[in-house]
């Protein structure tokens, strides 16, 4: 059907465009449309003022500045020996700490710590809106959530107000980011810029056990803070982040790109110069971490002296001063006490050299022997278990081989009844090991967890106090025979 354009035909199309149901559509679509401008704005409007009122619901219930410690609690406890040098150190969770001020703290690591974690820490005033811009723009180009817009302020306030940040869920983790935020602004206008930092570099953890930049600069340099330079720094300061990924000792490689992006940053800052920059490169920094660090990986076993103190000390805290146990406890693994003692290093060493030297005791076989104390539990995948004692060790190896190969006869007679049980009598260390370790491979099945008690302690057994006999000071203290391989254990010397 053609279009009838002449001058009628026209007439007749604007007469049906005016007409009443045409009129009524359009109107129709126009309502329609307003409807829906006023919908949308009724729904943004709504959920701005339900918005407002979970922001406001938040910081509300955000704590208290005036109520928040932005300080470290915990700290090691030190005992040192009567000429003044360190015997032994004690710490509980979170506490191996030494606190030091802003102004022992180098530049140079002061530095590493902000070009890695905040560079713009000196400008912003809690939160850092750029920081957080950069840090989405670069989780998305690099698909990796490894870039944090957290300013140093805000992670003070994650660990020492809000427990590290772990949350149940994401609403618990968007209040209290959002908390933080709201507190970082407040905490900006109540301390000073050194002082925030101050207390990050002393609460931060540092891995290994390390708390604080005292502490890690102790732990994987072997030396004081103060004497730290660029290098180290650079390597102690992405730590932060992940203390375990980016550890220098287990993960050398991962702590080594982020060691190169601080030493970058802070260059592209002009917080160090060209020639220190050259100069932490060109550093073999991981060759010292690993020289110093494996000759301290674990922790000593407290001396027969350190036991005896601490078991005094928690006595007389409780009995006569009136704490409770974990008061006590508290105090003594957190407290930052400082324990000076009657102990004489140079005679004290002198003790520790004899007692753990066999060739001042008779050899084994030939007046020595090994007492051995045995249990096994063997729990099954169904929830059962079965407890194994010493008199099924000694029975396995009566019924199934030459019982002469765990026990010393009394006399030359082939009668059991006159031979000295396992537990009296054990000469060869390594024999009655392998013994066990047969023991056990034959009573644990696949898909069963093994529990097991084994002890051998040499015989006879010996200790050792040494007084001062003009003051009744002690001064040195052996509790047992051989290496001390444990903390606490029996202590012949006391016990």
């Amino acid at each position: 059907m053609s279009n009838n354009y002449s001058e009628r035909g026209i007439i007749k199309k604007q007469h049906t465009i005016k007409s009443t149901s045409s009129r009524l559509v359009s109107k129709a679509r126009v309502t329609a449309f307003r409807l829906s401008l006023i919908l949308i704005l009724a729904v943004v409007v709504i959920g701005a003022f339900a918005g407002f009122g979970a922001l406001r619901g938040m910081t509300d219930n955000a704590p208290s500045t005036a109520n928040i410690n932005l300080q470290p609690t915990s700290y090691k406890t030190t005992i040192y020996y009567s000429d003044g040098t360190i015997a032994d150190t004690l710490y509980g969770a979170e506490a191996n700490r030494d606190y030091v001020y802003i102004s022992e703290i180098p530049k140079c690591v002061q530095y590493a710590f902000i070009a890695k974690e905040d560079s713009r820490f000196f400008e912003h005033n809690g939160i850092d809106v750029q920081g957080i811009m950069r840090a989405i723009v670069s989780n998305i180009n690099t698909l990796s959530f490894d870039y944090g817009g957290s300013t140093i302020t805000q992670q003070l306030l994650k660990n020492q107000v809000f427990g590290g940040g772990e949350e149940a869920n994401v609403l618990e983790k968007i209040t209290r980011k959002i908390q933080e935020q709201f507190l970082a602004i407040r905490i900006e206008n109540q301390y000073s810029k050194e002082e925030i930092l101050e207390f990050y570099l002393n609460t931060v953890n540092l891995g290994n056990g390390c708390y604080g930049i005292q502490t890690a600069a102790q732990g994987y340099f072997g030396k004081d803070v103060w004497d730290l330079t660029l290098s180290e720094a650079a390597v102690l300061a992405p730590i932060a982040y992940s203390p375990t990924y980016r550890n220098p000792i287990t993960n050398p490689e991962p702590n080594a790109e982020k060691r190169l992006e601080t030493l970058n940053r802070a260059l592209e800052l002009g917080l160090c110069t060209q020639a220190e920059y050259d100069e932490a490169i060109a550093d073999d920094v991981y060759s010292r971490i690993q020289s110093h660090q494996l000759a301290s990986d674990d922790k000593s076993p407290f001396s027969y002296f350190t036991d005896e103190l601490i078991e005094q000390i928690l006595s007389d805290l409780q009995l006569k001063l009136g704490y409770t146990e974990k008061e006590a406890s508290d105090l003594l693994y957190k407290g930052g006490l400082k324990i000076y003692t009657t102990q004489d290093r140079e005679i004290q060493e002198i003790v520790d050299s004899v007692y753990t030297d066999e060739t001042y005791f008779p050899a084994f076989g030939e007046g020595s022997y090994y007492e051995l104390t045995y249990a096994l539990s063997v729990y099954k995948a169904d929830g059962s278990v079965i407890h194994y004692q010493q008199d099924d060790l000694m029975k396995y190896f009566s019924d199934f081989h030459d019982i002469r190969q765990l026990y010393f006869r009394k006399s030359d007679t082939s009668d059991p009844a006159t031979w000295i049980g396992i537990s009296e009598l054990c000469k060869d260390y390594e024999d009655i090991n392998a013994k066990c370790d047969e023991f056990k491979a034959a009573m644990v099945e696949e898909g069963d967890t093994p529990v097991e008690k084994r002890i051998l302690t040499p015989q006879p057994q010996s200790s050792i106090v040494i007084t001062e006999q003009e003051t009744g000071k002690v001064v040195a203290i052996y509790g047992g025979r051989g290496e001390k391989k444990a903390s606490r254990v029996i202590n012949r010397a006391t016990n």
